[in-house]
């Protein structure tokens, strides 16, 4: 794994997970944002070997690790590799890891030190607790698993899966999250249109590649009249 650069402060790294026991391998993409302080934001920690960890000590001290609901599994190894940072719950904590040293949790009113830089929101209406990030400097959002992104499969079963759950090379909800995540539609359309208003260009999401033009209106097309 290597990090990827997208702008001058954000950058994403995409690890392939044995999902459901291992028969499904689904990547799983941590975006990298460098606050203006010169901090480091983790959303959504992978596995950090030796060699992104040096990356990472690149580009400056890790200060926040962001936690989402469903995206938990690493969080662990990430707080013991940087003890000094911050463990943030999106909004709350994974069920799985709340014996974690949280510090925080993110809804609409993100950290004093993320400034200028990074605003958030929760979607309402979503039974997976997303917050979904919105760096400004570099016109991007950052999901977790509102929309997949999954354009290649390592194996036969991942391919038919993710086609199965029209999850394969387009930019959607897969159709178990459409059936079953959404609590409210009339409260998640709220707020994808208070999503909608922030001036972003690029999307990154929690699975699969990354859209670097056109985000608004990818987003408006994969949740059409929710």
């Amino acid at each position: 794994m290597a990090l990827v650069a997208h702008d001058a402060n954000l950058w994403s790294v995409e690890h392939l997970f044995g999902w459901q026991g291992g028969w499904i391998e689904i990547p799983v993409r941590m975006t990298v944002i460098r606050l203006a302080t010169g901090t480091l934001v983790l959303h959504s920690p992978v596995p950090i070997g030796a060699e992104l960890c040096k990356e990472l000590e690149a580009l400056g001290p890790v200060g926040f690790i962001v936690v989402p609901w469903a995206h938990g599994k690493f969080a662990e190894a990430a707080a013991r590799r940087y003890p000094a940072a911050q463990l943030l719950a999106a909004p709350a904590p994974p069920s799985a890891r709340k014996s974690l040293p949280f510090r925080g949790v993110l809804a609409d009113r993100p950290p004093e030190a993320w400034g200028p830089d990074i605003e958030t929101h929760l979607l309402e209406g979503f039974r997976l607790q997303e917050v979904v990030l919105f760096h400004r400097p570099s016109r991007t959002l950052v999901l977790t698993d509102l929309c997949f992104h999954i354009q290649r499969a390592t194996t036969r079963l991942s391919g038919l899966f993710f086609r199965a759950n029209g999850m394969w090379q387009r930019f959607a909800p897969s159709r178990i999250i459409r059936a079953l995540a959404v609590s409210d539609r009339a409260a998640l359309r709220r707020s994808l249109e208070r999503v909608l208003r922030w001036d972003f260009e690029r999307v990154i999401p929690g699975h699969g590649d990354v859209i670097e033009r056109g985000g608004p209106a990818a987003l408006r097309a994969a949740w059409p009249g929710s």
